[in-house]
């Protein structure tokens, strides 16, 4: 017999530990939680966390927005497709990029 504690406990703690990130942060988590997912090969997590990271643009801000967009949805067709292996250099190039802007670290352009 299986114990749903386990399951809620785990959730519970997940949903307090975001609950004091910043939003920079949350954006990071969803781009290391869709990493994880090209590099299981799980489709549905891969595509939860583009969902999101789509989910969360800002159009404000047009020209970013729509660059980043047309890379979520690449990544995206991609990994329906199961083609892991060509979303997982992008996404990990813009969470290296998030990760350098959150420590102040200066981010290199056109490397």
């Amino acid at each position: 017999m299986t114990s749903v504690i386990p399951s809620y406990a785990t959730t519970a703690y997940a949903a307090a530990q975001t609950q004091n990130l910043s939003p920079t942060q949350i954006l990071v988590q969803l781009y290391d939680f869709a990493i994880a997912g090209c590099v299981a090969k799980d489709e549905r997590k891969s595509r939860a966390a583009l969902v999101e990271l789509i989910a969360a643009l800002d159009f404000n801000y047009e020209e970013i927005a729509g660059g980043l967009y047309r890379l979520y949805d690449f990544s995206l067709r991609e990994v329906k497709a199961g083609r892991f292996d060509n979303a997982l250099p992008i996404l990990r190039g813009l969470r290296e990029t998030w990760e350098q802007a959150l420590s102040g670290a200066p981010v290199a352009v056109g490397t």
